[in-house]
């Protein structure tokens, strides 16, 4: 009756991901870099884009960063 039983794929959208995709493939690449270098802090960065007139959340970084979204 319960072959099979797993745990569900976890699907929710990617603020890094979707930002991406709103940006020009120049600054998409940049932030890319950002994101991918461990030298920028997840707090630091959002802060420096927040700046820029870019709003996304540290925490958002940090998942995206770790794996845990669904990129």
């Amino acid at each position: 009756m319960l072959e099979g039983l797993q745990l569900p794929t976890r699907q929710f959208s990617c603020a890094v991901r979707t930002l991406y995709s709103t940006l020009d493939s120049k600054d998409a690449t940049i932030l890319k870099d950002a994101v991918n270098n461990p030298d920028w802090k997840p707090k630091t960065l959002s802060r420096a884009l927040r700046e820029r007139g870019i709003v996304i959340s540290d925490d958002s970084i940090a998942r995206h960063r770790k794996g845990q979204c669904s990129c």
